[in-house]
């Protein structure tokens, strides 16, 4: 027992953040974190698979990806946030006379956004009735730093009155999650936690081994928050892979893909009975770089004993909680378009994800999408957590009743992120508790930042 606590002392243990507002009806919650994850069933429900539609990639294949999207994300608009539009927008302009005192409402997709002088937006949004209008948004509508290409919102507002050549918003609405949401979480659900980490990198020469073995050592101890573990989610890049950027090999310590991935393997064997692990892949995976991305193959999984695998972005229910695992690699196109979403924070760009209820919505930008069957990079449904990795950030964040986790990577800084200017937040592990909603973050290298 005295060797558990140094070794917590040690890996430097930060507990229980929780949400600012716990809906709860647990007298004591730090009785959540005693309970022993092997006493409880390991109770796991794959979601959706994605990626996997023939698509040959034609025009119609693209406008029946957009059609989708707004198809989705209008009833999302209608039934949640109660935006009933006025009409389509060829019968609102058509009967534009209407609409100089009352207001209007507009459902449709931005198709093109310009920055007036003033600071404002003129925005081009068009429906499903093939007819577009340019609308006007003002420069202190928090709005117009956040609106994006190809994003399904609702404006309201009213014509300007000599000749209806402007139509003035008053409002912008995003399918964004209601105020007073809050995910699932109580006394109905066991007692265990969920642990999160991401971007391996395993076969990288950056990979940070000491810290990996430092972890898993801490894994196997009869430490509290180690003993509560069930489940422990990995969002894609467990391996580096190979020819993903110019001289990727002079960074490699092991060349053949598939050796790579029979190793991870066996580190995650190394993982105690009581935990689980979930992967999913990510830019560096032995898969398409276009999402949403496929699950690895047959011949990849077969290596592994233990792991449930995921698409990207994948759905699993675990232990009650239906989490939502994404790479991140959307949050490459936010951060040049947006002042507050940066690398160093990216649950931001995770919060405009939740508030467009889409995770990568620009289309043709440095992020390459797929144009499937349905737009499966829309949130449907609310998740109960939501975790990326891509960034090698590490935050732990709240919006709206969703736990927003930014996992820690375990590759130390290359040559290609030095020339970049990011700084990895490394061998941090959030452990998640499904019953009390709190966060522990562990961390596992000695300052954490490489």
């Amino acid at each position: 027992m005295g060797a558990d606590k140094r070794l917590d002392r040690q890996i430097g243990s930060k507990f229980d953040y929780g949400p600012r507002r716990i809906d709860s009806d647990i007298p004591d919650l730090s009785a959540s974190w005693s309970a022993k994850a092997d006493d409880y069933t390991t109770d796991i429900t794959p979601g959706y698979r994605v990626g996997e539609t023939r698509q040959a990639g034609s025009f119609d294949d693209l406008v029946g990806l957009f059609n989708d999207r707004y198809e989705k994300l209008s009833r999302v608009l209608i039934q949640e946030s109660g935006k009933h539009p006025s009409g389509t927008i060829k019968q609102i302009v058509n009967n534009w006379t209407d609409y100089t005192r009352s207001p209007a409402t507009i459902l449709g997709i931005v198709m093109n956004i310009r920055r007036t002088k003033s600071g404002g937006r003129m925005v081009e949004i068009e429906d499903t009735s093939e007819t577009t209008i340019t609308v006007f948004v003002r420069a202190d509508d928090p709005a117009a730093g956040t609106l994006l290409h190809d994003d399904v919102v609702a404006v309201t507002g009213t014509f300007e009155s000599k000749t209806g050549e402007m139509f003035w918003v008053n409002e912008v609405q995003y399918p964004d999650i209601l105020p007073g949401h809050m995910n699932k979480g109580g006394s109905e659900f066991d007692p265990v936690s969920i642990g999160f980490i991401s971007d391996l990198h395993y076969g990288s020469k950056y990979f940070k081994e000491k810290e990996w073995n430092k972890m898993m050592k801490w894994l196997n101890s009869s430490a509290e928050t180690a003993k509560n573990l069930k489940y422990l989610v990995i969002p894609g890049d467990g391996v580096d892979g190979i020819g993903i950027y110019p001289g990727h090999e002079n960074n490699l310590i092991e060349t053949d893909v598939y050796k790579q991935y029979s190793t991870l393997a066996s580190m995650l064997d190394e993982l105690p009975d009581h935990i689980t692990p979930i992967l999913s892949p990510g830019n560096h995976d032995a898969v398409r770089p276009a999402e949403p991305q496929p699950v690895l193959e047959a011949d990849i999984q077969q290596d592994f004993n233990s792991a449930i695998h995921t698409g990207n972005p994948g759905r699993v229910n675990l232990s009650g909680l239906d989490v939502l695992t994404y790479h991140g690699k959307g949050i490459d196109d936010m951060v040049p378009l947006m002042n507050h979403v940066t690398y160093e924070r990216p649950a931001e760009a995770m919060k405009e994800m939740l508030r467009k209820r889409h995770m990568a919505p620009l289309w043709g930008e440095r992020n390459a999408l797929s144009p499937e069957e349905e737009d499966q990079m829309v949130i449907m449904d609310k998740p109960d957590i939501f975790v990326t990795g891509h960034t090698h950030a590490h935050q732990v964040e709240w919006y709206r009743g969703v736990p927003l986790i930014v996992s820690s990577t375990f590759q130390g800084l290359t040559d290609f992120m030095k020339m970049l200017g990011n700084k990895p937040k490394i061998g941090y592990l959030t452990a998640y508790n499904i019953q009390n909603r709190q966060s522990r973050v562990i961390k596992f290298a000695e300052d954490g930042v490489k």
